[in-house]
Parts: C-alpha cells; sequence; structure tokens
C-alpha cells in the first residue's frame, strides 16, 4: 500500500512543475486574447505570439534600441546648435511712402470781415487759382458803413488829410484794396458788396481734406549694403492706395455761395504743388538706425528713381501706430504727384552687435526667446532684441556669445509636448 501512494505523489508533482513552465500565447494587438498553444488572435486574426518566459533575456536589437529611446533625448541630438557671433554689419532698411505736399506751403484766403457770401468762383476741390485772381464777393454792413463814412468826410471835410487817411486805413483792414478804394472815392458810391482776391498760386483743397499717408505695410532691414532690391525695382505703383487716398468725401466740399462767414474765418486753403515731399514709415524695430542725414534711394516706379536724404524724423510715435514718419526733400518733382506711392532704401551706417539668425528667435507676441542648451536640455531664456534684417537679428540683452543656443527655435516648440513629457 505505501509504495503505490508514493508513486501518485510523484507524478503530481510533475504534472504541477509542467503546468508552472507552461507557455502562453497573446495577441500584440489584444492583449486580453490568451491561449496555451499557438494560434490566431479570434478578434483580429493575427497570429498569436508566446510570452517571455520566467529569467528569460530579450536581445536588444540596433533597430529596437531606437524604437525604445526616450523621445526628449531623439528630438535633442537632432537638432543643430548655433553660437551668436559679435561684427559689424551693414544694415539697409526698407521703407514704403507717399509723395505729399510740403505744409510750410500752405495758404489760406480768410475774410476779414464778417458777413454774407453772394458770390463764389472756387467751386469745386483741386481748382486752379492764380494770384490776383477773384475767389469770392461778399456783403457786409460794417464794409458798407466804413465807406460811408470816408465819403462823408471827404464831402464835409475835404481838407482834414487826417481824417481822411484813418478813414481809408480802416477800409484797409477790413480787406478793400488801394484800386477799389480809389474807385469808390471816384465813384462816389458805397458798393454793396467787396470782391476778395487771392494772395497766392496754387490748387484749392477741401478744408476737410486730409493729408496721404503712406502705406503701414511692415518694411524690413536687410544687410545688403548698396543698390535697390530686386523687389524695389519698377514695381512702385503710380496709383495712390486706400490708405494714401486724397480723395475728398462728400462732407468735405468747398465753401458755397449764401453762407455766412466771420471775421477772421478762412474761405479757401491753398497749396502749391511744385512743392513736394516724400513722407515714409520706419517700423519701430528699426528706428535706431534712421538719423537725420541719412541717404535714401528713392523708387517712384516706371524707371523713375531719385536720391535724397531724411530731413527730419518726427520726435513722436502717431496714436495707435507703431511706425515712425520721416521726411525726405526731393528736388526732381516734374513727374510727381500728391499721393504718389513710394518704395525706398534707407542706407544706414554699419551697427557692431551680437548678432544671430533670425530663425533661432521665437517671438511670443510680447516676448522674444532663443533655446539655450544646458546639459543637454534646451531651456527657453528670455533676449532684448534690437535691429531685425531679413536674415539676423541684433541680441541687446539676455545672451552672450559663448551660449549654445538651438539655430531654429520654433522646431522645439513643434517638440514641446514630447520634451515635458520626459522632463
Amino acid at each position: 500500500m505505501l509504495l503505490p501512494l508514493l508513486v501518485l505523489v510523484a507524478s503530481c508533482n510533475k504534472g504541477g512543475e509542467h503546468a508552472e513552465h507552461a507557455d502562453t500565447y497573446t495577441c500584440p494587438m489584444h492583449p486580453t486574447a490568451i491561449s496555451d498553444k499557438p494560434g490566431t488572435c479570434p478578434v483580429c486574426g493575427m497570429d498569436l505570439v508566446r510570452k517571455a518566459r520566467p529569467g528569460e533575456e530579450v536581445e536588444i536589437t540596433e533597430d529596437l534600441s531606437k524604437l525604445i529611446k526616450s523621445p526628449s533625448e531623439t528630438v535633442i541630438a537632432s537638432i543643430k546648435t548655433i553660437k551668436g557671433e559679435y561684427m559689424s554689419m551693414p544694415v539697409s532698411t526698407e521703407a514704403q511712402g507717399v509723395v505729399t505736399y510740403d505744409t510750410r506751403n500752405v495758404y489760406t484766403i480768410p475774410t476779414r470781415i464778417g458777413g454774407r457770401l453772394e458770390k463764389v468762383f472756387l467751386k469745386y476741390a483741386f481748382q486752379q487759382v492764380r494770384k490776383g485772381q477773384k475767389v469770392a464777393e461778399i456783403y457786409s454792413p460794417e464794409l458798407l458803413t466804413a465807406q460811408r463814412e470816408l465819403l462823408f468826410v471827404i464831402e464835409n471835410d475835404s481838407k482834414n488829410e487826417a481824417l481822411i487817411q484813418s478813414a481809408k486805413e480802416r477800409l484797409k483792414l477790413l480787406g478793400a484794396t488801394d484800386a477799389q478804394i480809389n474807385d469808390l472815392i471816384q465813384s462816389k458810391n458805397p458798393k454793396n458788396t467787396f470782391a476778395i482776391y487771392s494772395t497766392y498760386d496754387g490748387y484749392v483743397l477741401a478744408d476737410g481734406q486730409q493729408t496721404p499717408i503712406a502705406p503701414m505695410t511692415s518694411p524690413r532691414a536687410s544687410t545688403s549694403a548698396g543698390g535697390m532690391t530686386d523687389g524695389m525695382s519698377g514695381n512702385a505703383s503710380t496709383s495712390p492706395s486706400t490708405s494714401a487716398s486724397s480723395a475728398v468725401s462728400k462732407s468735405d466740399q468747398l465753401i458755397r455761395e449764401g453762407s455766412y462767414v466771420t471775421s477772421g474765418q478762412t474761405l479757401f486753403k491753398v497749396v502749391n504743388p511744385s512743392a513736394l515731399r516724400v513722407e515714409l514709415n520706419i517700423a519701430s524695430t528699426l528706428t535706431a538706425t534712421v538719423k537725420k542725414g541719412s541717404k535714401v534711394k528713392l523708387d517712384f516706379g516706371d524707371e523713375h528713381r531719385d536720391d535724397g536724404t531724411i530731413d527730419f524724423v518726427q520726435p513722436f510715435f502717431n496714436e495707435g501706430q507703431e511706425f515712425l514718419t520721416v521726411r525726405v526733400y526731393t528736388k526732381n518733382t516734374e513727374r510727381l504727384h500728391i499721393g504718389h506711392l513710394v518704395k525706398a532704401v534707407i542706407e544706414s551706417s554699419a551697427v557692431e552687435a551680437l548678432w544671430v539668425p533670425k530663425e533661432a528667435v521665437l517671438h511670443l507676441g510680447v516676448d522674444d526667446v532663443v533655446f539655450v542648451k544646458e546639459k543637454n536640455v534646451f531651456r527657453p531664456k528670455k533676449v532684448v532684441t534690437g535691429i531685425r534684417t531679413e536674415k539676423h537679428i541684433e541680441i541687446k540683452q539676455g545672451l552672450s556669445s559663448s551660449d549654445e543656443i538651438a539655430s531654429n527655435g520654433q522646431y522645439l516648440v513643434d517638440s514641446e509636448s514630447f520634451i515635458k513629457t520626459n522632463k
């Protein structure tokens, strides 16, 4: 009886040991599909694979090593790094502008007396007017009274030269000319209306006429030292854009007959079209390179080019704009019109600074950052930038020439999720 019992116990132990080391097969795509023998997955039909046995090592091949490598290490290893370089770089700034009239040659034709305009001879904006031309006729009770006073003094006290001269001076102060006064004395008949004459040559502007404004496109700086760039040649439009338009709106009309005016009121504004200037808009990031006296190459289109010099740099920014206006005076104005668009290249002296490729700087709206490499990890660092050229950016603060930075900061932003996950 004892021998059969021992044989039975031994056979049970051998079966348990075999069950402990039995192979298990599973689906790579569906781990819940398990079998004790080879076969196919009941879900997707893939061949089942054997699970590793206890203590069994997996051979790490070259392909497997690339797959299990940390994503952060893979991204960092593929990023090219560069260092900023101190150098002297010639900078030329591209800008756009518009031809406008010189405000120093804008004149007004006022009325010296109050009254009603009986006739107006200037009917529309941009109408040409000549010096000495009659522009309006005005009825004024004050002027009528002054005429009667002069005639009364001449008739009743003709030997009182002082009183007569005083009456004449009063008429002159009210706008009467010597010819009008002499005609009054000879005819001895007061006139109900007096003519108003222009004292300037030019073209009439409407009261609400807006000065042409340069386009607000973003100009750029380039490192080409001389000559007009390819984008400058022959592409300047000869017609003003919407922003440079000098068209008169319906509300900007000239004064009409029957209107009442007051003493000192401006009747017409006259501009001299031969006195023109060019106004250019410069981006705020490039203002450091633009100074009074800087040479400018102007391109008006139609192979019309000219050289100029910056005469005035506006000392403030207009509200809501990030562009600084500079003025350039040019002598060759025969072919130019007010509102004519202009492209320009402003030549500046070389700027010595720390320069990096523009791809290395990431603009975040308010701040500019670069990614500095520290112990195989890239960390964002805020920097203060200056001049931006076509290929380079000036670094004013936040970076030294020994710092190693990513050559393309945008690439790290695209890979940011990998870097954060594996920190």
